[in-house]
């Protein structure tokens, strides 16, 4: 079951030390050793225009070289959601590229747990992902071409950050570590996917090596027009300031470990937001500032914690009211806390490119995904949606002690359930009873289970026809 476009959302932290500000347009950025100054940079996802804001900062753009997938574009071919890579003298954008994952058709859909696969690789669509050219995984066939930008995790999954619906295919690609490399026969394989390079001069790929392919599909086979060997993300020149966000692929100590494949080191003068220095783990979503050695460590300043699982929030409704000074909007009555770098995306009818808190009004239908830190609700992305599209949904950790037996509360709103038409389904998606339901789920948990409602919100209780429990913390 699919409760509405929420289900699955994963909190994924952005908040940097530039403060909460109620207006994108005033997002100016400190780096975490002061200023931004000199020559950096910056891997992140648009969050808001006005000029492009990334990793919390906004770019000036206008004299920066722009590409999308190695093609000359301009400002306006970039989309809220794309994971690019800035350079940048101070806050004056020198370049900027959007490089996805892959490109091609939809192999199988699993929307149970909001999963793609495509060319081969797995993608995941989490709370934060923007979808450009339709509104959720229902809307997606098998043999649709989309466009997928993200991180990828220890496994080889994808974490989508931006996925869009293109029309026509214009040629594959993808990216990957290349395994079961046969120089005779030359192909390899990237996560099940084989490609095919024989129509290429000889190469110096190997095994694990990081690439890029691009190509034509021919039978499930990769046939490649173009191969090369790169960085999973680009470096930042010895002494230059860099930031970066992404996963936690290899762990060797909180000393020590690797982002997106890039080797970042730690220490006492380290200092860490949303977490604690022993939270670091393999998968765990973070972002880092810092400066780049002379042997390519990225030499960390901070560490902040974009995975908060056990507190994901997910919530669809009407909004009751702004307060710009406090940088907050309310849903059912939920104080949602916005920051510098929430993801902005107005899809109302208005389609506002340069979208942000000051743009909202009470009466507009808004999406919310985000996390609960120290009793606040801050959102990772904010999209303003076309009322037509009204579903009202409501996801996060169970209250503790607030279950009866007919209701319970997420986020402190009161959820009835006694109606005779509710349907309850498990975290496998399977059908359950609500005796079933209240002996799954534990309100003695700190954080409680994560549960997903839909329904209807009157008189500050959330009438519930739909429930599904997300998560079993």
């Amino acid at each position: 079951m699919a409760i509405s476009r929420l289900k699955g959302w994963m909190a994924v932290v952005f908040v940097l030390a530039v403060g909460l500000l109620g207006s994108c347009s005033d997002g100016g950025g400190d780096f975490a050793g002061g200023g931004i100054s000199g020559t950096g940079l910056y891997n992140g996802v648009i969050t808001s225009f006005g000029s492009v804001f990334v990793n919390g900062i906004e770019f000036n753009t206008s004299g920066a070289a722009i590409t999308a997938d190695d093609a000359d574009v301009t400002e306006d071919d970039l989309d809220v959601g794309m994971k690019v890579t800035v350079e940048a003298d101070g806050t004056t954008a020198l370049r900027i590229d959007f490089d996805p994952e892959v490109i091609g058709p939809v192999q199988s859909i699993d929307t149970v747990n909001d999963r793609l696969v495509v060319m081969g690789q797995t993608v995941l669509i989490e709370g934060t992902t923007v979808l450009k050219g339709f509104g959720g995984i229902l809307d997606l066939a098998t043999g649709d071409t989309v466009v997928v930008s993200g991180f990828f995790d220890a496994a080889g999954n994808i974490r989508a950050v931006y996925i869009e619906l293109k029309p026509l295919s214009t040629g594959e690609k993808v990216k990957g570590v290349v395994s079961s490399l046969d120089y005779v026969s030359r192909r390899f394989v990237i996560n099940g996917l084989s490609v095919d390079y024989s129509a290429l001069p000889s190469l110096g790929v190997q095994n694990g090596d990081f690439v890029e392919v691009k190509g034509s599909l021919s039978g499930g086979t990769l046939v490649a027009s173009h191969v090369s060997v790169e960085e999973q993300v680009e470096t930042a020149l010895p002494g230059n300031e860099m930031a970066v966000e992404g996963v936690v692929t290899s762990f060797s100590s909180v000393y020590d470990f690797e982002i997106n494949g890039l080797r970042v080191s730690t220490d006492n003068r380290t200092v860490y937001e949303n977490g604690l220095r022993g939270d670091v783990a393999l998968d765990v979503l973070l972002e880092v500032e810092g400066t780049v050695n002379d042997s390519g460590v990225l030499l960390a300043e901070k560490v902040e914690f974009l995975s908060h699982e056990e507190t994901e929030i997910g919530i669809e409704g009407v909004v009751e009211s702004v307060d710009l000074q406090k940088s907050t909007v309310t849903v059912f009555g939920i104080g949602i806390t916005v920051n510098s770098s929430t993801i902005f995306n107005d899809e109302s009818g208005r389609q506002l490119r340069s979208f942000s808190l000051s743009d909202i009004r009470a009466g507009d239908l808004i999406e919310v995904g985000g996390f609960v830190d120290g009793g606040r609700v801050v959102a990772l992305k904010l999209e303003r949606m076309d009322p037509s599209e009204a579903e009202y949904s409501l996801s996060g950790p169970v209250d503790a002690g607030s279950e009866t037996g007919t209701s319970f509360s997420i986020l402190g709103v009161r959820v009835d359930v006694s109606g005779p038409g509710v349907t309850f389904e498990d975290d496998n998606g399977d059908t359950m009873t609500a005796a079933e339901f209240f002996a799954a789920i534990d309100d003695t948990n700190e954080p409680g289970d994560i549960v997903e409602v839909g329904g209807l919100y009157q008189g500050g209780v959330f009438i519930a026809d739909e429930v599904e429990i997300e998560k079993i913390n």
